[in-house]
């Protein structure tokens, strides 16, 4: 019989005592590895393959099983080497069998071996170990702490024994993780930090200072895990600013997670006294910890780093980061009233106080006096002229702008938003007096939507000054601001002018420049805009419930509640329009709460906003499927619901609720009711409304308009009825809006049912359900097959 060493039972041993006991001689025989010429003699032999062409695979084979003669048959026998029936020849792939892991058997095998080698060898495994799972040849050298061995003798020897594979000339890697775990067990544990702060410290000596870039992040990969032993504190600067400049360099590639380690580690280093030895420094290093770890929502950490800079900070302007942070976050966290009164506080230390808004129309002169100022302050110059202005060099006019445009979000959704368009006029004048930032990007797109938006609807004027906007960024390279911009301009203005479909791209492009540039806040908006943009389009519902679902994670696991609360209830609908909403309660999911109890949470912190999403996708879905008393509910409720940003923007959930307002209308309408005047008069005044804005918009209101005159002429009994219903029909095919082709086919189909007309009815019915299933409208579908197995 025959066992492994390793793996002997004493159920083995006492088998061999009972047999020597009965007088039966015992020879024990060990068997060593097979040497490498063993191996290839094996391989040439079982694959009739002359040496020197099985030497390669032969090789592998024998640094993968260590030699064991059993290892290298179940090796050849584990599919790697197949025969070609029609060439009669073996065949393998080199690199797989390289890239395959070896047996755990074998890695118990190596790591026993590890112990017997030479002190050097084991020197050379221990170094490497620490190296990670890959190494370069360049590295070891600069690495490697003595010199009392030949590395180039030692290194391939290691290699041929199979502790490590030689993937190409230079390049290293270990045979097995475990492997390279017990070579790493190999050092001391209380040794361990003092040996990898060592080796950062070779490779920091011995790396040219052109080179230190590249090399930064080998060099703390070993520091850092010594920092503990680094004594002095000219040291403890010196790894201090090692770890700054790698934070930057990972800022740039918009790894945050990455940069916020490298900066807490720089700061963990820095002695108590910093504040006075090495002032500059730690300033630095605080600044950009706050605005790695505010990209990757430690709150918590943010406001440790924040009060510290607070406190020990020698003069206002070097506080200004850690101001702009802390408004940053409570605008993370919707305390916009608190945001919006620290930043009136600094503003006015930065000598940029801001006018006193008396309420109602008290408040309405001091509003019309700024606006009238930058108004005719833009009228001196042309596109061209502000393209080529001065550039800002003032730093406490950059701080100022910097404060102010922070803050716009926050205003948006306050109690008063008023404040907004003081905050917008103030950057654009500062950057006409003061020259162009990157702010001033933001600044413009900022002011266009505020033409668009605002009570005179000024759309040329917003066109204008959001193409300037755009234009702005790119001369200036201004990227930290584009997700800001794009969520203005494609999100705010362009839909008025632009098919709606035309934005989607770009709303995507936003939110993945303000990921990258650590902007989470507006990265949010642009997927807000368009998770609503997406869904009132026509888009692909089951793509858009697997889109949906996924931002609204992103949103909570980046603290962004807002954008959170603004992406659900777009999802909400979507599951309604797909029938899943019976199988998971999303709100619920999401944030532990019924909607309903939300809503409640919401209208009382004076969140309209987010309400007022809540109740228009209530409309939109019970709208679709024919629940036109529970769309009347909601219209009564968002009647409840003033002030906020909703007064002010006419976005896409604006529009909807326009033109869902006016089918409820002439739905309720047709009831003949004591109210019926009422609802008619809303319903006419919404059309007149539709018709202004086919006129901006042929492609994005003319069906909207065409299916309201149809409801109308509906309601008054016209047979132009049916030419308006055909025409809203016609055009929603045409700008590919493909549910509100299938609501038109329904509505009209609901017509032809009224005149008794049911095969009409059926028809049209039938192509609303064609639509649905395009759109993945699961549960229209079934509702559109209950109307018809009605009817028949």
């Amino acid at each position: 019989g025959c066992y492994r060493d390793e793996v002997a039972a004493p159920a083995v041993e006492q088998m061999i005592g009972d047999i020597k006991s009965q007088g039966v001689n015992v020879f024990t025989i060990n068997l060593g590895s097979f040497e490498k010429e063993s191996v290839n003699t094996l391989i040439s032999e079982s694959m009739c393959l002359p040496p020197s062409l099985s030497q390669p695979l032969s090789a592998i084979i024998h640094s993968k099983t260590a030699g064991s003669p059993l290892f290298c048959v179940n090796f050849l026998n584990d599919g790697l080497i197949r025969f070609n029936l029609n060439t009669r020849r073996w065949e393998y792939h080199i690199r797989s069998i390289l890239m395959k892991e070896i047996p755990l058997s074998v890695v118990q095998y190596m790591k026993s071996q590890l112990a017997k080698l030479p002190l050097s060898y084991r020197l050379v495994l221990k170094l490497a170990s620490c190296l990670g799972d890959h190494f370069d040849y360049a590295t070891f050298l600069k690495a490697k702490v003595r010199s009392d061995y030949d590395l180039d003798k030692v290194l391939p020897h290691v290699c041929q024994i199979g502790f490590l594979h030689e993937l190409a000339p230079g390049k290293y890697m270990w045979a097995h993780d475990q492997v390279r775990q017990a070579a790493y067990e190999l050092i001391p544990e209380n040794m361990r930090e003092s040996f990898h702060l060592l080796i950062g410290t070779r490779i920091l000596m011995n790396t040219p200072e052109n080179e230190l870039d590249t090399a930064i992040f080998d060099v703390l990969g070993h520091m850092n895990k010594g920092i503990r032993l680094i004594q002095t504190h000219e040291q403890k600067y010196e790894v201090a600013r090692l770890n700054l400049m790698a934070g930057e360099s990972c800022i740039k590639t918009s790894s945050f997670h990455s940069a916020a380690d490298y900066f807490t580690n720089g700061i963990k280093l820095l002695p108590g006294e910093c504040w006075e030895c090495e002032y500059n420094l730690t300033v630095k290093l605080h600044d950009a910890a706050q605005d790695a770890v505010f990209a990757t929502g430690d709150f918590p950490t943010l406001g440790l780093l924040n009060s510290r800079v607070i406190a020990n900070a020698k003069n206002f302007d070097d506080k200004l980061n850690s101001y702009n942070n802390i408004i940053r976050y409570l605008v993370s966290l919707g305390q916009l009233d608190q945001a919006i009164s620290k930043c009136k506080s600094i503003l006015k230390e930065l000598g940029e106080g801001l006018p006193l808004l008396l309420p109602g129309i008290l408040g309405v002169p001091v509003l019309l006096r700024e606006f009238w100022t930058v108004k005719k302050m833009l009228g001196q110059y042309s596109g061209k002229d502000i393209l080529g202005h001065k550039r800002m060099t003032d730093t406490r006019k950059l701080a100022e702008m910097e404060f102010l445009q922070s803050i716009i979000s926050a205003g948006n959704n306050s109690a008063d938003p008023r404040i907004v368009a003081i905050l917008i006029t103030r950057l654009v004048k500062l950057s006409l007096e003061f020259g162009l930032c990157d702010v001033s990007a933001f600044a413009f797109a900022a002011y266009g939507s505020m033409l668009v938006h605002g009570k005179i609807k000024d759309l040329e004027g917003g066109y204008f000054y959001g193409n300037l906007a755009i234009q702005v960024l790119n001369l200036l390279g201004a990227n930290r601001f584009k997700a800001r911009v794009f969520a203005i301009v494609y999100g705010f203005i362009n839909i008025w002018r632009d098919p709606f479909q035309a934005s989607l791209d770009n709303l995507l492009e936003g939110y993945n420049a303000g990921c990258v540039n650590g902007d989470m806040e507006y990265a949010y908006w642009n997927l807000q805009s368009y998770s609503g943009l997406a869904l009132y389009t026509g888009q692909g519902l089951i793509m858009l419930q697997n889109n949906m679902r996924t931002y609204a994670k992103r949103a909570i696991q980046c603290k962004q509640m807002g954008a959170a609360l603004g992406i659900v209830p777009f999802l909400s609908a979507v599951l309604e329009l797909t029938g899943d909403a019976r199988k998971e309660d999303i709100y619920k999911a999401f944030f532990n709460t019924t909607s309903d109890v939300l809503f409640q949470q919401l209208n009382s912190r004076n969140d309209h906003r987010t309400c007022m999403l809540i109740l228009n996708n209530r409309k939109f879905t019970r709208i679709f499927t024919g629940d036109m008393d529970g769309a009347v509910e909601a219209y009564e409720l968002s009647l409840s619901l003033t002030g906020g940003l909703m007064e002010y923007m006419r976005t896409m959930p604006y529009i909807m609720r326009v033109f869902a307002d006016g089918l409820i209308a002439l739905s309720c309408a047709r009831k003949h009711g004591e109210d019926e005047q009422r609802w008619t008069t809303i319903g006419e005044g919404i059309i007149e409304t539709m018709k202004k804005w086919t006129k901006i918009s042929k492609w994005n209101f003319a069906n909207k308009c065409y299916l309201l005159e149809a409801e109308y002429y509906f309601l008054k009994c016209n047979e132009m009825a049916l030419e308006k219903y055909e025409a809203s029909i016609t055009a929603a095919r045409s700008h590919r809006f493909i549910h509100e082709e299938g609501l038109a086919f329904s509505l009209c189909g609901q017509y032809h049912l009224s005149k008794g007309r049911k095969g009409d009815a059926q028809q049209n019915l039938t192509q609303a359900k064609r639509c649905y299933e395009r759109w993945g409208a699961r549960s229209l579908v079934d509702h559109m097959d209950t109307i018809i197995s009605n009817i028949l």
